[in-house]
């Protein structure tokens, strides 16, 4: 009878602290509701919680070089911060801490804690974060079956790419074809295409080339009028041309 007791107890407490939450959706779905939108590198990890340098602030704003993540906590819908080991990087949809409730810290598990006021939390309910590595973002950006934060049969997208998609500079359509599982000869084709866009989205406006014209105080068509009428002196060219 204790037996099934405490069997019982253990199934009501792990189903009183799951997380309930909709699935809202790929990564596209969610990063406009986002406080920051960021690019960056966990530094360290401790407990529910990690920190992240900011490489790039892609939506939002912070004047924090590096920020407090915090993750899973009872039946919080957020990830596993250990999901996050140091010197990985990503790119992550976050939302700040606003008021945390008064039994946010613990102080008899100082490692875990809801959050402090301005720090960070991500969310388990949706592709509110997209591994990089080797400046290439994996994930399920615009698509992707409910709960599935990773297809393993994407080919993942240069970063570039990625970015111009952001900006809207792409389309969805470019990040379809930049995740379609491809062989090692389209990956070089994409490649190249991706260097040549960037080149030439790069190149500077020539400069206008100036003609002796600009440099002249008086357009050629009035000189002759005016040498005419005697306004300009040529005296002085001739000399200095019999001089030579």
């Amino acid at each position: 009878m204790k037996i099934a007791v405490a069997i019982f107890s253990l199934l009501f407490s792990a189903t009183t602290l799951a997380c309930e939450c909709l699935w809202q959706g790929p990564f596209k779905d969610v990063y406009t509701d986002a406080d920051l939108v960021v690019y960056g590198e966990v530094e360290r990890s401790q407990g529910n919680g990690f920190d992240l340098n900011i490489k790039e602030i892609i939506h939002g704003s912070d004047y924090r070089e590096q920020i407090r993540i915090w993750g899973k906590k009872d039946n919080l819908c957020r990830p596993e911060a250990k999901e996050f080991p140091p010197g990985s990087q990503w790119i992550m949809a976050l939302q700040r801490i606003d008021n945390p409730p008064e039994d946010a810290f613990n102080p008899f598990k100082a490692n875990i804690s809801f959050g402090r006021q301005d720090d960070f939390s991500l969310s388990s309910c949706g592709v509110y974060w997209l591994p990089v590595k080797e400046q290439r973002v994996s994930g399920n950006i615009l698509d992707g079956s409910r709960w599935q934060y990773l297809d393993p049969k994407k080919t993942p997208v240069i970063m570039a790419v990625f970015k111009a998609w952001l900006q809207k500079l792409l389309p969805d359509e470019a990040i379809t074809e930049a995740a379609r599982p491809q062989s090692e000869a389209r990956k070089l084709l994409n490649e190249t295409k991706m260097f040549l866009w960037e080149d030439q989205r790069n190149l500077l406006p020539e400069p206008e080339q100036e003609s002796d014209e600009q440099f002249s105080p008086v357009r050629p068509d009035l000189r002759s009028g005016l040498e005419a009428n005697g306004a300009i002196d040529n005296t002085s060219d001739q000399n200095s041309d019999q001089a030579e």
